[in-house]
């Protein structure tokens, strides 16, 4: 459904027509497709509107300011350089991965060198002391097979000796013991004798060379798992030290690839931070926007907030634009006064702005789903959010209806005469309601009583006639208007503040 700012413009003449028949103690009513002849009638005076078909809308109005919705703060990794160029200037539009700025690369070709340099150094020394530390271990564990070897069969040696003496003493006991010739017995004594003290030293060898043994073997083991324990820390150190090295390396051909800066996103260039000749320390280098997608923040506040929900459409008007509407919907509500929304980003981990709610309201985010390429960043939008609309239907302004008996009804003019026409109601805004009826068509002259003689109906009038037109308190320019949007004159129905005038205030509840 279209909300022609044609009709809007309408609507402000009517409000200003209204004002000034008051002035003269008169009331008159315009719609939008009508036309009007006023005639007396009685006690009082009459108006008629031409009847016809037209489209109802009851909303919310805010202002709020164009936003992108992709917002990128371009930065390099490599700080304390020299800008050598920015290929860019504020308002060019570039394409993802377009290069931005460059910087003087010199130093940083050297650190990547030198951190290549540094790798194969480190590499060759540390393979060198592992290699180094694997034949300390091979040594150490010759030195242990050796010994051991050398050991068992010294042990093997003694044993031998020890055993062959032992036989020899057992042979000697036999002899004297056989011995009958007392010289005979006294000289196989006397070589007993030796072989006891043969046999002694014997067993010293033997019991010495099983204590080397054992004693060798340990600490040859020992100087073996301390060799494979310096083998193990050299391989660790080792891959320490490349890693390291290594890592090194990657950060010199990092701070060397971010010399030319290149577009995260495609968009505009809204801002620049650095020119050619200065030393980048860090921070911002430039500001990237999209400029053709748009989002709007606003304010709502508590007495229409209740009523804004995500996913309602919304009718967008702007001084740029003049009577062309733009398009858009409810993407994010705050659930509390002190809550804010991001803008939307592209998911590629931009960073964005955010807006605070107002005190006194609660903020509101649109995304703007139609395009123009008059719209510009910062421009002030004009907001209607659609609470409840109707199309191509029958409607009256809401004094015309009568209702009697549980009915409802219109009168409608013919010459010089009045008749009734029943009527079922629909939809109401702040000023229209929709009716439905067999005997309606269009051109009928649906009769809309502006004055009555006695006090009280005056009085009720009174309201309920400038009261319907209180929500026209938007200004012809769009701008916010006053206590006017909440109803005018305190009147039982508000005006139409809704569509009425994008800009003009909050539409009033019924």
């Amino acid at each position: 459904m279209k909300i022609t700012a044609k009709r809007i413009k309408k609507r402000w003449i009517a409000g200003g027509i209204v004002i000034v028949a008051a002035a003269v103690g008169i009331a008159l009513f315009v719609k939008a497709k009508g036309s009007k002849d006023t005639v007396n009638a009685g006690s009082g005076q009459q108006s008629t509107v031409q009847l016809s078909k037209q489209d109802l809308v009851e909303s919310i109005s805010a202002t709020g300011t164009f936003e992108s919705a992709t917002n990128k703060s371009v930065t390099s990794t490599a700080t304390n350089l020299t800008v050598k160029k920015v290929l860019v200037a504020v308002g060019d539009t570039v394409q993802k991965g377009d290069s931005l700025v460059k910087f003087d690369q010199s130093d940083l070709e050297d650190a990547y060198a030198d951190a290549k340099d540094n790798l194969s150094d480190t590499t060759t020394s540390a393979n060198a002391e592992v290699t180094n530390a694997k034949k300390q271990l091979s040594n150490a564990q010759t030195t242990y097979s050796d010994s051991k070897t050398s050991s068992a069969a010294e042990v093997k040696k003694t044993k031998a000796s020890l055993q062959t003496i032992k036989k020899t003493i057992r042979s000697l006991k036999d002899k004297i013991k056989a011995a009958k010739d007392a010289a005979r017995k006294t000289a196989l004594q006397q070589e007993l004798s030796q072989a006891q003290e043969q046999l002694t030293q014997a067993q010293e060898k033997y019991e010495q060379a099983v204590s080397n043994q054992t004693s060798g073997n340990r600490q040859n083991q020992s100087s073996v798992d301390s060799a494979k324990t310096a083998v193990e820390q050299a391989e660790t150190n080792r891959t320490k030290q490349i890693k390291e090295a290594q890592k090194q390396v990657k950060e010199a051909k990092e701070n060397l690839d971010n010399c030319a800066v290149t577009a995260p996103v495609s968009g505009t260039v809204t801002s620049l931070s650095v020119e050619e000749g200065d030393t980048y320390s860090g921070g911002t280098l430039l500001q990237i926007q999209d400029t053709q997608s748009f989002v709007i923040t606003t304010s709502v506040d508590e007495y229409d907030i209740s009523d804004v929900k995500v996913g309602q459409r919304v009718v967008i008007l702007t001084d740029a634009t003049d009577n062309d509407e733009l398009e858009g919907k409810v993407t994010f509500v705050a659930p509390s006064t002190d809550s804010s929304g991001s803008t939307s980003t592209e998911a590629q981990g931009q960073s964005s702005g955010t807006t605070a709610s107002s005190s006194d309201g609660y903020e509101v985010k649109i995304k703007v789903t139609s395009s123009d390429d008059r719209i510009k960043l910062g421009m002030t939008a004009k907001c209607s959010i659609v609470k409840k609309e109707a199309s191509d239907v029958y409607a009256v302004p809401y004094d015309a209806v009568h209702r009697e008996n549980g009915e409802s009804y219109i009168l409608v003019k013919d010459g010089d005469s009045t008749s009734k026409v029943t009527v079922t109601t629909g939809m109401e805004t702040d000023y229209y309601i929709e009716v439905q009826g067999d005997d309606l068509q269009e051109g009928l002259q649906v009769v809309i009583p502006t004055d009555k003689t006695d006090s009280s109906s005056d009085s009720n009038k009174q309201n309920s006639t400038f009261g319907g037109f209180g929500g026209m308190g938007g200004t012809p320019d769009g701008s916010t208007g006053n206590k006017g949007d909440r109803g005018g004159m305190n009147g039982s129905k508000g005006g139409s503040g809704g569509m009425g005038g994008p800009g003009g205030g909050q539409a009033p509840s019924k």
